[in-house]
Protein backbone atom coordinates (compact mmCIF):
# COMPACT_ATOMS: atom_id res chain seq x y z
CA UNK A 1 0.00 0.00 0.00
CA UNK A 2 1.19 3.49 -0.85
CA UNK A 3 1.22 5.38 2.47
CA UNK A 4 1.84 8.82 0.95
CA UNK A 5 -0.58 11.41 2.34
CA UNK A 6 -2.36 13.83 0.00
CA UNK A 7 -2.03 14.23 -3.72
CA UNK A 8 -4.36 14.07 -6.69
CA UNK A 9 -7.27 11.68 -6.95
CA UNK A 10 -6.75 8.43 -8.84
CA UNK A 11 -8.85 6.12 -11.00
CA UNK A 12 -9.44 3.09 -8.78
CA UNK A 13 -10.55 0.88 -11.65
CA UNK A 14 -7.67 1.50 -14.09
CA UNK A 15 -5.11 -1.24 -14.64
CA UNK A 16 -2.47 -1.58 -13.36
CA UNK A 17 -4.33 -1.09 -10.10
CA UNK A 18 -3.14 1.66 -7.83
CA UNK A 19 -1.72 0.99 -4.40
CA UNK A 20 -3.23 4.20 -3.04
CA UNK A 21 -5.95 4.04 -0.44
CA UNK A 22 -9.48 4.25 -1.81
CA UNK A 23 -9.99 7.56 0.00
CA UNK A 24 -7.96 9.07 -2.89
CA UNK A 25 -10.23 7.55 -5.53
CA UNK A 26 -11.82 9.82 -8.11
CA UNK A 27 -15.63 9.84 -8.08
CA UNK A 28 -17.56 11.21 -11.05
CA UNK A 29 -20.92 12.10 -9.51
CA UNK A 30 -22.66 12.11 -12.89
CA UNK A 31 -21.29 8.74 -14.02
CA UNK A 32 -20.89 6.45 -11.01
CA UNK A 33 -19.29 3.13 -12.08
CA UNK A 34 -21.38 0.00 -11.69
CA UNK A 35 -18.80 -1.46 -9.31
CA UNK A 36 -19.54 1.27 -6.80
CA UNK A 37 -23.26 0.59 -7.04
CA UNK A 38 -22.64 -3.13 -6.57
CA UNK A 39 -20.91 -2.43 -3.27
CA UNK A 40 -23.47 0.18 -2.18
CA UNK A 41 -21.25 3.24 -2.27
CA UNK A 42 -22.93 6.08 -0.43
CA UNK A 43 -24.46 8.59 -2.85
CA UNK A 44 -21.81 11.29 -3.31
CA UNK A 45 -24.47 14.00 -3.79
CA UNK A 46 -25.84 13.82 -0.25
CA UNK A 47 -24.57 13.30 3.28
CA UNK A 48 -24.68 9.80 4.70
CA UNK A 49 -24.50 9.75 8.48
CA UNK A 50 -24.67 5.94 8.53
CA UNK A 51 -23.81 3.18 6.05
CA UNK A 52 -26.18 0.26 5.77
CA UNK A 53 -24.72 -3.23 5.69
CA UNK A 54 -25.74 -5.22 2.65
CA UNK A 55 -24.57 -8.44 1.10
CA UNK A 56 -25.84 -9.40 -2.32
CA UNK A 57 -24.80 -12.18 -4.72
CA UNK A 58 -23.37 -9.67 -7.20
CA UNK A 59 -20.65 -8.75 -4.69
CA UNK A 60 -19.35 -12.32 -4.50
CA UNK A 61 -19.65 -12.78 -8.27
CA UNK A 62 -17.70 -9.58 -8.86
CA UNK A 63 -14.88 -10.78 -6.62
CA UNK A 64 -14.82 -14.19 -8.31
CA UNK A 65 -14.27 -12.53 -11.69
CA UNK A 66 -12.36 -9.43 -10.60
CA UNK A 67 -9.07 -8.66 -12.35
CA UNK A 68 -8.04 -6.90 -9.13
CA UNK A 69 -8.41 -10.06 -7.03
CA UNK A 70 -6.59 -12.12 -9.67
CA UNK A 71 -3.75 -9.58 -9.68
CA UNK A 72 -3.52 -9.74 -5.88
CA UNK A 73 -3.36 -13.55 -5.99
CA UNK A 74 -0.55 -13.37 -8.56
CA UNK A 75 1.35 -10.81 -6.48
CA UNK A 76 1.04 -12.95 -3.37
CA UNK A 77 2.44 -15.97 -5.20
CA UNK A 78 5.46 -13.89 -6.31
CA UNK A 79 6.40 -12.87 -2.76
CA UNK A 80 9.79 -14.29 -1.82
CA UNK A 81 8.54 -16.15 1.27
CA UNK A 82 5.92 -17.95 -0.86
CA UNK A 83 8.03 -18.55 -3.97
CA UNK A 84 10.90 -19.83 -1.79
CA UNK A 85 8.84 -22.55 -0.10
CA UNK A 86 10.31 -25.99 -0.68
CA UNK A 87 7.03 -27.93 -0.85
CA UNK A 88 3.28 -27.43 -0.97
CA UNK A 89 2.92 -28.01 2.78
CA UNK A 90 5.29 -25.14 3.58
CA UNK A 91 3.78 -22.93 0.88
CA UNK A 92 0.26 -23.35 2.28
CA UNK A 93 1.51 -22.60 5.80
CA UNK A 94 3.14 -19.38 4.58
CA UNK A 95 0.03 -18.33 2.63
CA UNK A 96 -2.12 -18.83 5.73
CA UNK A 97 0.33 -16.85 7.86
CA UNK A 98 0.16 -13.90 5.46
CA UNK A 99 -3.58 -13.95 4.79
CA UNK A 100 -4.99 -15.05 8.14
CA UNK A 101 -2.18 -14.59 10.64
CA UNK A 102 -2.41 -18.20 11.76
CA UNK A 103 -1.29 -21.67 10.64
CA UNK A 104 -3.73 -23.87 8.71
CA UNK A 105 -5.33 -26.70 10.63
CA UNK A 106 -4.82 -30.27 9.42
CA UNK A 107 -8.03 -30.30 7.35
CA UNK A 108 -7.24 -26.96 5.66
CA UNK A 109 -3.73 -28.16 4.87
CA UNK A 110 -4.98 -31.42 3.38
CA UNK A 111 -7.68 -29.66 1.32
CA UNK A 112 -5.18 -27.11 0.01
CA UNK A 113 -2.71 -29.78 -1.05
CA UNK A 114 -5.44 -31.86 -2.64
CA UNK A 115 -6.73 -28.83 -4.57
CA UNK A 116 -3.43 -27.69 -6.08
CA UNK A 117 -2.34 -31.23 -6.91
CA UNK A 118 -5.60 -32.12 -8.66
CA UNK A 119 -6.15 -28.96 -10.73
CA UNK A 120 -5.08 -29.42 -14.31
CA UNK A 121 -6.89 -28.47 -17.50
CA UNK A 122 -8.39 -31.57 -19.20
CA UNK A 123 -5.89 -33.27 -21.48
CA UNK A 124 -2.96 -31.11 -20.31
CA UNK A 125 -0.19 -31.47 -17.79
CA UNK A 126 -0.91 -29.86 -14.42
CA UNK A 127 -0.19 -26.15 -14.33
CA UNK A 128 0.90 -25.70 -10.72
CA UNK A 129 1.22 -21.92 -10.85
CA UNK A 130 -2.29 -21.45 -12.23
CA UNK A 131 -3.64 -23.86 -9.63
CA UNK A 132 -1.82 -21.97 -6.86
CA UNK A 133 -3.18 -18.66 -8.09
CA UNK A 134 -6.73 -20.04 -8.14
CA UNK A 135 -6.23 -21.45 -4.65
CA UNK A 136 -5.06 -18.07 -3.31
CA UNK A 137 -7.91 -16.31 -5.11
CA UNK A 138 -10.38 -18.58 -3.30
CA UNK A 139 -8.72 -17.83 0.05
CA UNK A 140 -8.91 -14.09 -0.68
CA UNK A 141 -12.69 -14.44 -0.99
CA UNK A 142 -13.22 -16.29 2.30
CA UNK A 143 -15.15 -14.64 5.11
CA UNK A 144 -12.11 -15.00 7.37
CA UNK A 145 -10.06 -12.80 5.03
CA UNK A 146 -12.80 -10.31 4.13
CA UNK A 147 -14.27 -9.66 7.57
CA UNK A 148 -12.57 -8.73 10.81
CA UNK A 149 -14.45 -10.01 13.85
Amino acid sequence: MDLKIGGPSIDLLAQPFSRRRSVYGYIDRQNLPGLFRTFDLATPDTTSPMRHTTTIPQQALYLMNSPFVVEQAQRLMKRSEIAGAVDSHERIERIYAILFGRPPNAEELALGQQYVESKAPPGQAPSKLAAWERYVQALLMTNEFVYID
